[in-house]
């Protein structure tokens, strides 16, 4: 046992004196004598999963792929199914596709194998060309991305695919040689990749010294390769020739920044607008489902039980209100940053007091009048300020409003503490684990795009919308 503790202790220390490409290489030697739970061709995965069918980009919008012009003139042809439609050879997959949905023509499987498989919209051809034909899934599935095929069982390969990481995915269509998925490490020897469990291959891990974490992290590295961060239990420190390094790359990328700036941003901002626009569009579909199921729902309300009444209602409000967003998003998206058009409320006493009392909060309002405002996004925008108010505020909250030459203003206050300094701070879009906070960031660029502006005082903490409202005025209809 003694002879066996200093061996032992001796491959330790001999271990910790070898450079990390002696120790990597003897880590490699000691996993490949453990039995992987899984072995796969690199070619034959590539065979039956195209890249394009693996990457996460693929199913958002593929905008920069295509001509810009081209794109839109094939969006707006497909709205209506009539020309002119684009003759550029570079959307000929997008342009035959759209043709096939608009006038009902089957397309064949053999098509989707030659085309380049994912849509200007995101996603696959397939999937999107089975939601008119269910009846050609199993045909058309081998096509599919396979974040839309259902979730497969974990020890499989489209299952261990669907789990694997974006980082990880672009190792392997790289051929890496070492891949950390989840607890298993994916080694390629040759032209195979070999999948070790984590009971075999932290153990050589370990007597190697090495440490290894999931690129991405904040963590120093001494060395990347693949989607995988290794480090010795003990490694130097390169951060002076690190801070150095980057800081001449900044200056010079600062100088092309500056440079190129303008152009960068318009391309982007036409770019960002045409997605949207063609999110918009594809919601419109899934809308109009759901309508109609919530329309067969309704003419069976007699026979529905009695404690699903309310589960009904709020079913009947929320697909009434998808349907109210898609409608205002689209009016937002094709005018052309014009102000938006408006309404006209014989009452803006009665209006405000009806959404008050529904969101409960006091209504203070001065002498009634005619209005003229776009009803749909300014509602939105009190929904906003009020739920912020009720949820981060102190209570009472309560609502002032009037309207003097032409001008409606209407206060939101709590009795917060924030005041004009924290406007710039409050109103920066940012991600949280709750989703994005984008409440504030949204309503100003709707009252800024209704004519008006939006301003915070305090304390108490008080958001005043300014917003044209003569119902006089040529832009309201």
């Amino acid at each position: 046992m003694f002879l066996l503790t200093f061996l032992l202790s001796v491959s330790s220390f001999a271990m910790a004196e070898a450079s990390f490409p002696e120790q990597l290489n003897a880590f490699r030697a000691s996993l490949m004598e453990e039995n992987p739970v899984a072995s796969y061709e690199l070619n034959a995965i590539h065979s039956e999963y195209p890249k394009a069918l693996l990457v996460p980009d693929s199913l958002l919008p593929q905008s920069a792929s295509y001509p810009l012009k081209d794109l839109k003139r094939l969006y707006q042809a497909s709205e209506k199914c009539q020309g002119p439609w684009p003759v550029s050879p570079l959307v000929t997959d997008p342009l035959v596709f759209t043709r096939a949905l608009c006038f009902n023509t089957r397309l064949p499987p053999v098509w989707f194998s030659r085309s380049n498989l994912i849509h200007p919209g995101g996603g696959s051809y397939a999937a999107k060309f089975v939601e008119k034909y269910p009846d050609v899934r199993e045909d058309l599935l081998r096509f599919f991305h396979i974040k839309e095929r259902l979730l497969s069982p974990p020890d499989t390969l489209l299952g261990r695919l669907q789990r694997m990481s974006e980082n990880g995915i672009n190792a392997l269509n790289g051929g890496a040689e070492f891949i950390l998925s989840g607890d298993e490490l994916w080694v390629r020897q040759g032209s195979d990749y070999e999948i070790f469990a984590a009971e075999e291959w932290l153990a050589p891990l370990e007597h190697a010294n090495l440490l290894v974490a999931p690129t991405g992290s904040e963590n120093y590295c001494l060395s990347r390769i693949g989607n995988v961060c290794w480090n010795i239990e003990r490694a130097p420190s390169y951060w002076s020739q690190l801070v150095l390094g980057l800081g001449a790359i900044n200056l010079v990328w600062f100088g092309v920044w500056v440079f190129n700036r303008w152009a960068i941003k318009r391309r982007l901002m036409q770019e960002r607008m045409l997605v949207l626009q063609i999110l918009t569009h594809e919601l419109r579909t899934p809308i109009a489902s759901l309508s109609m199921t919530v329309e067969g729902f309704r003419r069976k309300f007699d026979s529905l039980p009695e404690p699903l009444y309310d589960e009904f209602r709020r079913l009947c409000e929320d697909s009434m209100r998808l349907k109210q967003l898609a409608e205002a998003s689209k009016d937002y998206l094709q005018s052309n940053q014009q102000q938006l058009y408006r309404e006209h409320i014989p009452s803006y006493v009665e209006w405000l007091s009806f959404l008050c009392e529904e969101r409960e909060v006091e209504l203070m309002a001065g002498e009634d009048a005619e209005i003229a405002v776009n009803v749909y996004w300014l509602t939105t925008s009190l929904d906003n300020l009020i739920s912020n108010a009720k949820k981060y505020g102190v209570t009472p909250v309560k609502v002032i409003a009037e309207v003097n030459g032409g001008l409606l203003t209407i206060k939101v206050q709590d009795q917060g503490q924030l005041s004009a300094k924290d406007w710039k701070t409050i109103r920066k879009p940012f991600v949280s684990e709750k989703g994005l906070g984008l409440g504030l960031t949204i309503v100003e660029s709707m009252i800024d795009r209704m004519g008006g502006r939006l301003t915070l005082v305090g304390p108490p903490t008080t958001f005043i919308l300014e917003i044209p409202c003569d119902p006089n005025d040529t832009a309201a209809r």
